[in-house]
């Protein structure tokens, strides 16, 4: 992955060095951020980080059976998970024509609230009808659309052997079916330490560091605690990265 913002799972150690000397580094004055390709959503990052973060999860997971669930996860609350979720349902769905269902379990909903909502639909339901929450869902581009329900019982249950758990790996086959991407918007580690439970049924977790707040001890110690949970990493996006020298100098590293 070449992307200045996507980092594979073979190459997170690169995280954890870069975070490290920044660490140790005084800050230098950032050059401007470049302008977003596009604009028109407010939870759309820039188009080509999007696109290259595709590539790289198809790379991923080519031969899974099916669609695929991925949690986007954290270390603490604020890091962007949401705006990164929401920027890659929104470019497959506009861009790639897939079928996208988010399981919103972030505290404050923002994704259910801006795509609409399914507030009523529990786990039991959606496994028993996910073709119903397919046809309800936001159409965007020619082919794609995204559909979101939330989370909250599940999150809200505070424990990890909660009966809604058993179910969502149980449903999981059937989602993976009806949908091309079921994403998974999860509350932070430090807001639920057991939602590494949660991350073991999905098909791959995408950590959200942002550059210049967390340390790489702690991004570290995250990815470690998913992997202890018997989740598997596929990799990390490094989130409201500045650029201090020019592009081209980045591009040929």
């Amino acid at each position: 992955m070449r992307d200045s913002n996507v980092v594979s799972f073979k190459c997170m150690s690169k995280i954890y060095e870069a975070l490290r000397r920044h660490d140790d580094t005084p800050f230098s004055p950032a050059e401007p951020a470049p302008a977003p390709s596009f604009a028109t959503d407010r939870f759309l990052i820039a188009h080509r980080q999007m696109q290259s973060l595709y590539r790289s999860v198809e790379q991923l997971i080519a031969g899974s059976p099916g669609g695929a669930m991925l949690m986007f996860g954290s270390a603490h609350p604020g890091e962007g998970k949401t705006t990164v979720c929401g920027s890659f349902a929104a470019t497959l769905a506009q861009n790639f024509g897939k079928s996208v269902l988010i399981l919103d379990g972030d505290r404050d909903h923002a994704l259910l609230r801006h795509w609409g909502s399914d507030k009523d639909v529990s786990l039991s339901a959606l496994g028993k009808s996910p073709e119903s929450v397919l046809q309800g869902g936001k159409r965007l581009g020619a082919r794609g659309s995204i559909s979101v329900v939330p989370l909250g019982s599940l999150i809200g249950s505070a424990q990890a052997d909660s009966p809604e758990l058993g179910l969502l790996a149980t449903i999981k086959e059937r989602l993976t079916k009806t949908f091309n991407y079921v994403l998974i918007d999860a509350p932070a580690i430090a807001d639920v330490s057991w939602i590494t439970s949660i991350a073991a049924v999905t098909d791959g977790v995408i950590l959200v560091v942002e550059a210049e707040r967390t340390r790489w001890p702690v991004a570290l110690n995250t990815k470690q605690e998913f992997e202890s949970g018997g989740a598997k990493v596929l990799g990390a996006f490094l989130n409201k990265r500045r650029f201090y020298i020019p592009a081209r100098i980045y591009r040929q590293l």
